[in-house]
């Protein structure tokens, strides 16, 4: 329905007999082409549909909103993650959500087309460019998903054999696939000042974007190096230069700066003309613009503690060694004393207000476990909520904007692909991280003066010891971005995760209310919340798992698919 609906805002000038007969036939066979795509503004009808697929707030039908990065060692839900635990299986038959070459087949009709418009051509250019951006969107995230694809690059029906029994390319020529698109994306849209009035992809955002894949491809192809998952003869050296490459273009270019603030970027209802955000999607809820539940107390989700560790002491230095975690991690009271400031952005602790209407607020005391698993880990998000109370609806709002893609994350890709090179020198870290920790309060990086924790993440390797604090910097920088288990994937990172169960908040007398039932909160040997103790620990299958396997049905119907990802 959703991909019969998007089809339907791409050819508007369609006469239906019956809305009941049209979505009973195959869309495109019913698509009339008479005198749409002629002008600018038909255009921008048409790729207005792809905007709907970008993220958006993840709600559940007993009433939260989802925090991204709880399919991680990060964050948890009230499920354990099933990648990571080892119960994903294979799916016997495509969806939405498997193996969907829905977008790609209406983005490929839509440039089929776009040769029609005649006017203003730079207008025109930014909607071809913003298509074919889309293009690489959705590429990428099966790439990320299945390795290998068919490279679909013109709309096909149901009866073009070539493309419907199209054998899968190796994934390095996708990803080379992607990156042209994302180059062509650049030369023609606009710069982000052109476009500012609306949260419209931009040339910026398309740089980002190509620097994000050309990251994730090169990291990959260095780490699955030999593995079956790997590409042969390639360390992934040639990406790398590209991420490196082109987030310094995006940097130099000096179109956007970080905002002033870390911890107001993601509670804001409105994001134009903030200075660090290049893509956002706003609501409206009282013109019925919102599709879900905003973040809000309690939630169900929470922090592991193994995130809040990662967060160094405000000395710079990690936990393991600064003489400024005296405290330890006995007491949410204290936890966030003398930490990194994102730390406090990050999650609640007692006096933090939970909410504002008006002149009266209600100040958080303790983590919610009256329902079962509601507070989970002890360490509930601060993240995203905004805690004041509309006056209309007399509830939290449903209208807090979502970041997509924002400045910071290119500092750190450029801060990371050149620690992956082995060429980072002081002045690339000036002119990312270290901006980054300077907005914080925090100490930058030096060079050859970097603190050894003796608790550095067990990846199943070993690191440089810049590479592993900018991989700390980014985990900290983007947390709950949704950027982490593909950031596990990437660095083939199974051994952070393998045999370990998630632990919370240190469990003590002052941690839970009244009225919370001591049964609701499973308790460590060490004194620590760990809601999935009397589960099966992680047990990511590296064998197997670091791709998704292809639907059997698919496997059946188009042999020249074979074989199978590795392991499945």
């Amino acid at each position: 329905m959703k991909n019969i609906i998007k089809l339907f805002i791409l050819s508007t000038a369609v006469t239906l007999s019956s809305c009941e007969d049209f979505l009973e036939k195959t869309p495109l066979d019913v698509v009339s082409e008479v005198d749409f795509y002629s002008t600018p503004g038909d255009l921008r009808a048409s790729v207005n549909a792809f905007y709907n697929d970008l993220p958006s707030w993840s709600n559940t039908s007993v009433g939260f909103s989802v925090l991204p990065d709880l399919d991680s060692d990060m964050g948890i839900a009230e499920n354990i993650n099933s990648r990571l635990s080892g119960q994903t299986g294979i799916a016997t038959e495509s969806s939405n959500s498997v193996w969907s070459w829905d977008e790609v087949r209406e983005v490929n009709w839509l440039l089929d087309h776009v040769d029609q418009a005649e006017g203003d051509q730079t207008e025109i250019d930014q909607y071809i460019g913003e298509t074919y951006f889309f293009r690489a969107y959705y590429y990428f995230n099966l790439l990320v998903d299945y390795g290998d694809l068919p490279i679909f690059d013109k709309y096909f029906d149901d009866k073009d054999e070539e493309f419907l029994f199209a054998a899968r390319e190796p994934r390095n020529e996708v990803a080379d696939f992607i990156l042209s698109d994302l180059t062509t994306a650049i030369s023609l849209l606009q710069s982000f000042p052109d476009i500012a009035t609306s949260p419209r992809v931009s040339k910026e955002a398309a740089l980002l974007l190509k620097a994000r894949i050309a990251l994730y491809e090169g990291t990959w192809e260095k780490y699955h190096n030999g593995t079956a998952f790997g590409v042969a003869g390639s360390n992934g050296s040639a990406y790398l230069e590209i991420a490196a490459d082109t987030s310094e273009e995006l940097i130099d270019s000096g179109v956007f700066t970080l905002h002033d603030d870390y911890s107001t970027l993601f509670n804001q209802i409105g994001l134009s003309g903030n200075s660090e955000v290049m893509l956002w999607r706003d609501f409206n809820d009282d013109l019925g613009f919102n599709n879900s539940l905003q973040i809000s107390w309690p939630n169900r989700c929470a922090y592991t503690r193994e995130a809040i560790r990662t967060y160094l002491c405000i000395d710079g230095d990690p936990i393991s060694v600064s003489d400024l975690y005296d405290e330890g991690d006995k007491s949410l009271a204290t936890i966030e004393v003398d930490r990194d400031p994102r730390l406090a952005a990050l999650i609640m602790v007692p006096g933090d207000l939970i909410k504002r209407d008006g002149s009266s607020t209600v100040a958080y005391i303790a983590p919610d476990f009256t329902t079962a698993n509601a507070g989970l880990t002890g360490y509930e998000s601060q993240k995203y909520r905004n805690i004041d109370i509309d006056p209309v609806t007399s509830d939290f709002t449903k209208n807090t904007s979502k970041v997509i893609m924002r400045y910071a994350e290119a500092l750190l890709i450029f801060a990371e692909a050149k620690a992956e090179l082995g060429t980072i020198t002081q002045d690339d870290l000036e002119k990312s991280i270290n901006k980054l920790r300077t907005r914080v309060g925090m100490p930058g990086i030096t060079l050859g003066s970097i603190t050894v924790d003796p608790d550095w993440p067990n990846y199943g390797y070993t690191l440089t010891d810049i590479l592993y604090e900018v991989r700390r910097e980014r985990t900290v920088e983007l947390m709950a971005e949704g950027f982490r288990l593909d950031d596990l994937l990437r660095w083939r990172a199974h051994e952070l995760v393998n045999g370990t169960t998630p632990r919370g908040a240190y469990f003590y007398d002052g941690i839970v209310n009244s009225d919370t039932p001591e049964s609701n909160v499973t308790i460590d040997s060490e004194g620590y919340i760990a809601p999935f103790l009397n589960s099966d620990p992680y047990n990511f299958d590296e064998t197997k798992a670091y791709l998704l396997p292809i639907p059997s049905n698919e496997l059946i119907l188009n042999p020249n698919l074979l074989p199978q990802n590795p392991g499945w």
